[in-house]
Protein backbone atom coordinates (compact mmCIF):
# COMPACT_ATOMS: atom_id res chain seq x y z
CA UNK A 1 0.00 0.00 0.00
CA UNK A 2 1.31 3.42 -0.92
CA UNK A 3 0.13 5.09 2.28
CA UNK A 4 -0.20 8.73 3.13
CA UNK A 5 3.47 9.64 3.55
CA UNK A 6 4.13 9.47 -0.15
CA UNK A 7 1.34 11.72 -1.24
CA UNK A 8 1.70 14.06 1.67
CA UNK A 9 5.31 14.56 0.59
CA UNK A 10 5.02 14.23 -3.17
CA UNK A 11 1.55 15.34 -4.18
CA UNK A 12 1.13 18.08 -1.64
CA UNK A 13 4.49 19.33 -2.85
CA UNK A 14 3.22 19.10 -6.41
CA UNK A 15 0.22 21.23 -5.61
CA UNK A 16 2.35 23.80 -3.81
CA UNK A 17 4.44 24.36 -6.92
CA UNK A 18 1.45 26.16 -8.41
CA UNK A 19 1.91 29.92 -8.19
CA UNK A 20 -1.19 30.35 -6.06
CA UNK A 21 -0.27 27.86 -3.38
CA UNK A 22 3.49 28.14 -3.40
CA UNK A 23 3.25 30.86 -0.79
CA UNK A 24 0.67 29.02 1.29
CA UNK A 25 3.09 26.84 3.23
CA UNK A 26 1.61 24.82 6.07
CA UNK A 27 2.51 26.78 9.18
CA UNK A 28 0.86 27.82 12.41
CA UNK A 29 -2.43 29.62 12.02
CA UNK A 30 -2.31 33.40 12.45
CA UNK A 31 -3.39 34.58 15.84
CA UNK A 32 -4.13 38.17 14.83
CA UNK A 33 -7.07 39.37 12.79
CA UNK A 34 -5.09 42.01 10.91
CA UNK A 35 -4.58 41.50 7.20
CA UNK A 36 -0.88 40.88 6.54
CA UNK A 37 1.18 42.10 3.64
CA UNK A 38 0.29 45.77 3.82
CA UNK A 39 3.74 47.08 4.74
CA UNK A 40 5.53 49.61 2.58
CA UNK A 41 7.78 48.23 -0.14
CA UNK A 42 10.59 50.40 1.21
CA UNK A 43 13.11 48.26 3.12
CA UNK A 44 13.80 48.94 6.79
CA UNK A 45 16.67 51.31 7.51
CA UNK A 46 18.46 49.19 10.08
CA UNK A 47 20.64 47.31 7.59
CA UNK A 48 20.72 44.23 5.40
CA UNK A 49 20.27 41.75 8.23
CA UNK A 50 17.24 43.57 9.57
CA UNK A 51 15.81 43.77 6.05
CA UNK A 52 16.02 40.01 5.66
CA UNK A 53 14.43 39.41 9.06
CA UNK A 54 11.58 41.82 8.29
CA UNK A 55 10.98 40.45 4.80
CA UNK A 56 11.00 36.89 6.05
CA UNK A 57 8.58 37.72 8.85
CA UNK A 58 6.23 39.46 6.44
CA UNK A 59 6.41 36.52 4.03
CA UNK A 60 5.54 34.13 6.83
CA UNK A 61 2.61 36.30 7.85
CA UNK A 62 1.26 36.39 4.30
CA UNK A 63 1.80 32.65 3.91
CA UNK A 64 -0.12 31.87 7.09
CA UNK A 65 -2.96 34.13 6.07
CA UNK A 66 -3.22 32.64 2.57
CA UNK A 67 -3.04 29.13 4.01
CA UNK A 68 -6.02 29.93 6.19
CA UNK A 69 -7.94 31.30 3.19
CA UNK A 70 -6.93 28.22 1.16
CA UNK A 71 -8.13 25.86 3.90
CA UNK A 72 -11.41 27.73 4.27
CA UNK A 73 -12.01 27.57 0.52
CA UNK A 74 -11.52 23.80 0.50
CA UNK A 75 -13.66 23.34 3.60
CA UNK A 76 -16.56 25.37 2.23
CA UNK A 77 -16.60 24.17 -1.38
CA UNK A 78 -17.22 20.47 -2.11
CA UNK A 79 -16.66 21.04 -5.84
CA UNK A 80 -13.22 22.48 -5.12
CA UNK A 81 -12.35 19.51 -2.92
CA UNK A 82 -13.42 17.14 -5.70
CA UNK A 83 -11.35 19.04 -8.26
CA UNK A 84 -8.34 18.85 -5.96
CA UNK A 85 -8.83 15.11 -5.47
CA UNK A 86 -9.04 14.56 -9.23
CA UNK A 87 -5.85 16.53 -9.74
CA UNK A 88 -4.04 14.64 -6.98
CA UNK A 89 -5.10 11.31 -8.47
CA UNK A 90 -3.96 12.39 -11.93
CA UNK A 91 -0.60 13.42 -10.48
CA UNK A 92 -0.26 10.08 -8.71
CA UNK A 93 -0.93 8.10 -11.87
CA UNK A 94 1.45 10.24 -13.92
CA UNK A 95 4.23 10.01 -11.34
CA UNK A 96 3.84 6.23 -11.11
CA UNK A 97 4.09 6.01 -14.88
CA UNK A 98 7.13 8.29 -14.98
CA UNK A 99 9.03 6.43 -12.25
CA UNK A 100 7.71 2.95 -11.36
CA UNK A 101 10.16 2.76 -8.45
CA UNK A 102 8.33 5.47 -6.50
CA UNK A 103 6.00 3.07 -4.63
CA UNK A 104 9.00 1.25 -3.16
CA UNK A 105 10.58 4.55 -2.16
CA UNK A 106 7.30 5.68 -0.62
CA UNK A 107 7.14 2.55 1.51
CA UNK A 108 10.74 3.13 2.54
CA UNK A 109 9.90 6.71 3.51
CA UNK A 110 7.05 5.45 5.70
CA UNK A 111 9.46 3.30 7.71
CA UNK A 112 12.09 5.96 8.20
CA UNK A 113 10.49 8.04 11.01
CA UNK A 114 10.44 5.02 13.31
CA UNK A 115 14.06 4.25 12.43
CA UNK A 116 15.02 7.87 13.04
CA UNK A 117 13.33 7.84 16.46
CA UNK A 118 15.04 4.59 17.41
CA UNK A 119 18.42 6.03 16.40
CA UNK A 120 17.71 9.18 18.38
CA UNK A 121 16.90 7.17 21.50
CA UNK A 122 20.13 5.21 21.13
CA UNK A 123 22.10 8.38 20.59
CA UNK A 124 23.30 6.98 17.25
CA UNK A 125 24.26 10.19 15.47
CA UNK A 126 25.83 8.41 12.48
CA UNK A 127 22.64 6.48 11.82
CA UNK A 128 20.52 9.61 12.16
CA UNK A 129 22.71 11.42 9.65
CA UNK A 130 22.55 8.49 7.25
CA UNK A 131 18.76 8.44 7.49
CA UNK A 132 18.61 12.19 6.90
CA UNK A 133 20.71 11.81 3.76
CA UNK A 134 18.55 8.96 2.52
CA UNK A 135 15.39 10.95 3.21
CA UNK A 136 16.78 13.95 1.33
CA UNK A 137 17.61 11.74 -1.65
CA UNK A 138 14.09 10.30 -1.71
CA UNK A 139 12.53 13.75 -1.46
CA UNK A 140 14.77 15.03 -4.24
CA UNK A 141 13.72 12.16 -6.48
CA UNK A 142 10.04 12.85 -5.87
CA UNK A 143 10.63 16.52 -6.60
CA UNK A 144 12.36 15.75 -9.90
CA UNK A 145 9.56 13.43 -10.99
CA UNK A 146 6.94 15.95 -9.85
CA UNK A 147 8.58 18.74 -11.85
CA UNK A 148 8.74 16.58 -14.96
CA UNK A 149 5.12 15.48 -14.60
CA UNK A 150 3.90 19.06 -14.15
CA UNK A 151 5.44 19.83 -17.55
CA UNK A 152 3.30 17.20 -19.26
CA UNK A 153 0.62 19.00 -21.31
CA UNK A 154 -2.36 17.14 -19.86
CA UNK A 155 -1.19 17.54 -16.26
CA UNK A 156 -0.29 21.19 -16.89
CA UNK A 157 -3.83 21.82 -18.15
CA UNK A 158 -5.34 20.16 -15.08
CA UNK A 159 -3.01 22.08 -12.79
CA UNK A 160 -3.99 25.37 -14.42
CA UNK A 161 -7.71 24.57 -14.22
CA UNK A 162 -7.46 23.67 -10.53
CA UNK A 163 -5.32 26.72 -9.79
CA UNK A 164 -7.85 29.05 -11.43
CA UNK A 165 -10.75 27.46 -9.58
CA UNK A 166 -8.88 27.74 -6.29
CA UNK A 167 -7.88 31.32 -7.02
CA UNK A 168 -11.50 32.34 -7.66
CA UNK A 169 -12.69 30.75 -4.43
CA UNK A 170 -9.91 32.36 -2.42
CA UNK A 171 -10.61 35.80 -3.90
CA UNK A 172 -14.27 35.39 -2.91
CA UNK A 173 -13.18 34.78 0.68
CA UNK A 174 -10.28 37.26 0.71
CA UNK A 175 -10.44 40.07 -1.88
CA UNK A 176 -6.79 40.91 -1.19
CA UNK A 177 -5.60 37.48 -2.38
CA UNK A 178 -4.13 38.81 -5.65
CA UNK A 179 -2.23 41.65 -4.00
CA UNK A 180 -0.98 39.35 -1.25
CA UNK A 181 0.30 36.90 -3.86
CA UNK A 182 2.05 39.72 -5.71
CA UNK A 183 3.64 40.96 -2.48
CA UNK A 184 4.69 37.42 -1.60
CA UNK A 185 6.40 37.02 -4.98
CA UNK A 186 8.20 40.33 -4.45
CA UNK A 187 9.36 39.30 -0.98
CA UNK A 188 10.67 36.00 -2.33
CA UNK A 189 12.67 37.89 -4.98
CA UNK A 190 14.06 40.24 -2.34
CA UNK A 191 15.07 37.34 -0.11
CA UNK A 192 16.63 35.38 -2.96
CA UNK A 193 18.66 38.43 -3.91
CA UNK A 194 19.69 39.18 -0.32
CA UNK A 195 20.61 35.58 0.47
CA UNK A 196 22.40 34.93 -2.81
CA UNK A 197 26.12 35.46 -3.47
CA UNK A 198 27.73 37.91 -1.10
CA UNK A 199 27.39 41.47 -2.30
CA UNK A 200 30.31 43.90 -1.97
CA UNK A 201 29.99 45.94 1.20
Amino acid sequence: MLGSIRWAAALAAAVTTLPLTAVAQVQQRPTATEVPGTRSMAPPRAGARENVINWYGELQSISRHLQRVHDNALRRDPALRQARERFVQAMQRAMDAADPDLPRLAERAERMPAEMEAARRRGDVDRMQALERESAQIQARFMRVRAAVLNQPDIARQAHAYEEMLRRRMVQLEPLTESLLARSAELQRLLQSALGPQQPR
